[in-house]
């Protein structure tokens, strides 16, 4: 059986390879969301620990494990500690997958009473005369600790003397001190030390030798401190100390630090289980333990954030699956149609249905596992596809995603696998019931209606989205109302049973729509144009899967376009508008303190501002600059405070520098209100907000008053010459915009301001940020900054809108490389069909020529139209659905309303890719065309 397998395999291998390329695709696209989704998770957990670590200015990734003992005896105490020393190394940290970057434990006494020589000897002296020792003729140096790390001697610096030693001289313990702790108490190196349980204790619980004065070393000063009243000793005398129960064991500290940069989604699982071992309680009354640790919330926040993501990137794949899913179904009833008759012969001889079934069966499995394979190979390729996806159909040169293949790819991709194979051998299962009557008797019943017209799958279809709709748009209204954040992907399942419904109710209108063109010019029509509406009006429904492809492919990719095109503009107005400008500095320089005696950067305010600004913006990558202030303020208005911003600004360089959308502040150009302000220099332009609060409109003049430093200031008079609701770069809805001569003048105004950059066209912000800081002398520095095109690239980067811009892309090329073969595959075995009928019309005296033309009008009616209603479908698909795109968007996200975006070099990469396919298919079946011997096609049909 396997022989004839393979030879049918061979006998059909261009259909086969179809069938395998789109399978294939199918399940690398399947494997590749889990397998993107982990390596969008690995990077964005691992900037958010780099985030952790510059905002707080500590390590991200680190755990502490605490003991405390109460009321323990010394042997109690070590072998308690023993075991929890073995829950630390044993139990967390061989199970945790990070390496360690930083580790250490350590162990601190009771708090003991400090003697030093002098009194010591006072104190002995009083002994041996048997007086009664008391609190108040005692001189006690210090209360001191005694602590010990394991390899302490690694983690201090000596700054004087040298470090302890385990061997000592008998019953003396060597140990180290701070500096400040020297000072304080006036400890000196090389002097011995008493400890006592109490100051009144006869015996002596630990003699002390202080070696030297020790620091904590840089490496290790993120991770550990030294206590000014703690004397730091070796910690194998530690052990041996304890173990002879000569001192007191209070507290025991164990501390990880792990290399957060390695950590990927596959070992988060491994990471809680391993941390939470130490959360569990330990049987002893005795004893209180406690751990802490900064990063297992943020990793259960991120896998719960992965799952979403891949649920999101599942439902944007669905329209290159549902696609892939009708090319194979596509393919397999083609391959069908052609063994039907050596199907219908084997049945006629005796064998039987299950027999037939058993060979497609092993030709499925044989197929579903080499498309396994070669998907499973291909999903690597199609991750770093998405991960240098920038916008629909836009690439850069990006860092490649570390993608790995996982279990769950594996999952998704057998599971899609089953799929497809199911799918192919459903034709063969069909095919396998009809006798050769039967067969002859399907043929001639060619064009009866398919069982989605029966059902009016079309019209339920449209329905269904078209009620998702009316939902859609009443929760977004609902949604403007309220202040909840609310998220929802499966906008694109409404997208995708529109764009198919729409589709379909169009192949169903077709044939009469062909009949009737044909009857205007019946007349009219020439042989071989004639010949092609008669075959196209009655060829069946081998034509309805090709034209759904290119209705789909089309549509969903204007969608896409544009909805690619819409979330990154919008992304980009946002981050625009907040910035203000390309890009936004503030200077500083040093400034030398000599309360504390250290030197600090102090931003530039003012004419100093000035200065800097004039200086740096001698850059030749800057094309405009200017300088604004700003200053919080709180407006007294009927008894209430109303936290205001005050913009203080040059309405000349502000206007050619920043910018602002032209939908915003009821359609009015920002130029509109710069010339007002430029006009009447003594007025103001104030948010719509304060304008509804003093119930003042444009031209009216109005009184209000701020408080500053305990003083109400009052403004009388002040000229209202504008009304707006948006202003660059300030965020708050409360503002006053006024020239820079009314700002300078108001009473106790804070000076404080930024420059803003427009900065020249095709220069980067690196560039720009380093030629600005040439132009700094000594003890000058960009105290702050930011830039547009940046942040547009971190927001890009690594999130989840990354994946979005390349599964939207990915979506539109695996659909026009389906589209291509299938055109291919399909009108080649539709030629190769009608070659005894190309044959009598030649024998008729058709010329070739007229045949060609037959074969262009036939393309004409089938795939051009088809693409002219992609582009319709899609164009009324994106003007109903995109504006509700703004539900992909948390609201409180959104600083600038949302806003569709459509852009005409979208439309021409989606007309020059469908053509280029087109072309090349059509290219291939006219070549195909002649070398068709049809002239013999008649002889053939005799014989």
């Amino acid at each position: 059986m396997l022989r004839l397998i393979i030879r049918k395999m061979f006998n059909n291998k261009w259909m086969v390879a179809c069938l395998i390329i789109g399978c294939a695709f199918a399940i690398a696209v399947a494997s590749a969301i889990p397998m993107y989704s982990a390596g969008i998770y690995d990077n964005l957990l691992v900037n958010e620990f780099k985030n952790q670590q510059q905002r707080d200015n500590t390590f991200p990734f680190r755990m502490w494990y605490n003991a405390t003992f109460f009321g323990l005896d010394n042997s109690s105490s070590k072998v308690n500690f023993d075991q929890l020393d073995n829950i630390f190394y044993d139990d967390y940290i061989k199970n945790m997958p990070l390496d360690t970057v930083f580790e250490y434990k350590n162990t601190t006494t009771k708090v003991y009473s400090v003697f030093d020589q002098q009194n010591y000897l006072l104190k002995q002296q009083a002994i041996e005369k048997g007086e009664t020792l008391s609190y108040r003729n005692l001189n006690v140096k210090a209360d001191y600790s005694i602590t010990a790390a394991a390899n302490g001697g690694n983690m201090v610096v000596i700054e004087a003397g040298r470090i302890f030693e385990k061997s000592t001289e008998d019953d003396v313990i060597e140990a180290v001190i701070t500096q400040r702790s020297a000072a304080l108490f006036r400890l000196s190196v090389g002097d011995y030390y008493y400890l006592y349980n109490r100051p009144v204790d006869e015996q002596v619980a630990a003699k002390i030798k202080i070696v030297g004065i020790a620091k904590v070393s840089e490496e290790a000063s993120s991770f550990f401190t030294l206590s000014d009243k703690t004397f730091l000793i070796s910690f194998e005398k530690m052990e041996e100390l304890i173990s002879n129960s000569k001192i007191t064991l209070q507290q025991a500290n164990w501390f990880a630090a792990f290399d957060y940069t390695k950590i990927s989604i596959l070992d988060t699982d491994s990471i809680l289980s391993a941390s939470a071992v130490l959360k569990q309680d330990f049987q002893n009354s005795g004893l209180l333990l406690s751990s802490s640790n900064n990063y297992v919330e943020l990793i259960k926040t991120y896998e719960s954030n992965t799952l979403v993501m891949q649920r999101i990137f599942l439902l944007l794949i669905i329209p290159v699956i549902l696609m892939i899913a009708m090319y194979v179904v596509m393919i397999s009833q083609l391959m069908m149609e052609r063994e039907k008759s050596e199907i219908a012969t084997l049945e006629s001889r005796g064998a039987s249905r299950g027999q037939i079934f058993k060979i497609y069966f092993g030709q499925g499995i044989i197929l579903s596992l080499i498309s396994l394979v070669l998907g499973i190979l291909l999903a690597r390729g199609i991750c770093r596809l998405l991960g240098a996806s920038n916008g629909f159909m836009e690439f850069v040169n990006r860092t490649a995603i570390d993608a790995k293949f996982s279990m769950t790819s594996f999952i998704y991709a057998l599971i899609c696998c089953l799929i497809y194979m199911i799918m192919i051998l459903i034709p063969a299962y069909k095919a396998s019931k009809y006798s050769i009557v039967q067969h002859k008797q399907n043929i001639a019943n060619g064009s009866k209606k398919s069982f989605w017209q029966v059902i009016f799958l079309d019209l339920i279809l449209l329905a269904i989205s078209i009620y998702f709709l009316y939902l859609y748009n009443e929760i977004s209204d609902y949604l403007k109302n309220s202040e909840q954040s609310f998220i929802d992907f499966t906008l694109f399942i409404a997208v995708t049973l529109f764009v198919m419904g729409l589709g379909l109710l169009f192949i169903r209108l077709f044939p009469y729509l062909i009949k009737f063109i044909f009857f205007i010019g019946k007349r009219l029509w020439r042989p071989a144009s004639y010949t092609a509406f008669t075959h196209v009006a009655r060829g069946g429904n081998y034509k309805q899967f090709i034209m759904i492809f290119l209705i789909l492919a089309i549509s969903i990719g204007i969608f896409n376009a544009n909805t690619g095109r819409t979330i990154n503009d919008n992304i980009e107005d946002n981050i625009r508008y907040r910035i203000g400008a390309d890009a936004l500095v503030i200077t500083g320089k040093e400034h030398f303190d000599p309360v504390t005696g250290t030197t600090r950067i102090i931003e530039d305010s003012g004419r100093e501002l000035e200065i800097m600004a004039d200086k740096i913006c001698e850059s030749e990558y800057v094309d405009n600059y200017c300088v604004i202030y700003q200053s919080n303020m709180e407006l007294t208005q009927s008894q209430s405070q109303i936290p205001t911003e005050f913009i203080g600004i040059n309405p000349y360089t502000f206007g050619k520098t920043t910018s602002l959308r032209n939908d915003l502040n009821d359609g009015f150009h920002l130029n509109y209100y710069l010339n007002l302000l430029s006009t009447y220099p003594q007025g103001v332009i104030i948010s719509k907000k304060l304008a509804d609060e003093y119930e003042v409109t444009q031209g009216d003049y109005f009184n209000y008053e701020y408080s500053a430093f305990l003083e109400q200031i009052f403004m009388e008079n002040v000229l209202v010459v504008g009304i707006v609701d948006y202003w660059p770069g300030i965020i708050g809805d409360s503002f006053i915009v006024l020239t820079e001569d009314s700002y300078i003048t108001m009473k106790y105004i804070s000076m404080r301001g930024k420059i803003l950059i427009d900065k020249k066209d095709g220069y980067l912000d690196s560039i720009l940020l380093e030629d600005l800081k040439t132009y700094l002398g000594h003890g000058e520095y960009i105290y702050s900054s930011a830039f547009t095109d940046y942040e547009l690239t971190l927001e890009k980067k690594n999130s989840i809108l990354n994946g979005m811009n390349g599964i939207l892309t990915l979506d539109f090329l695996i659909s026009m490389i389906i589209c291509c073969v299938g055109f291919i595959i399909f009108w080649i075995i539709s030629v190769r069909q009608r070659v005894l009928q190309f044959g009598i019309f030649r024998a008729m005296g058709m010329k070739k020529s007229e045949l060609y033309r037959m074969i262009f009008f036939e393309q004409l009616m089938v795939s051009f139209v088809s693409v002219i209603m992609g582009i319709v479908i899609g164009g009324l698909t994106t003007q109903l659905f995109l504006p509700l795109i703004e539900r992909l968007f948390k609201l409180g996200e959104l600083v600038v309303p949302f806003t569709a975006y459509q852009d005409g070099i979208d439309y021409i990469r989606i007309y020059v890719i469908t053509g280029l396919s087109l072309i090349v298919g059509l290219s291939v079946l006219l070549r195909f065309i002649s070398k068709l011997k049809i002239d013999q096609a008649l002889k053939l049909g005799e014989d």
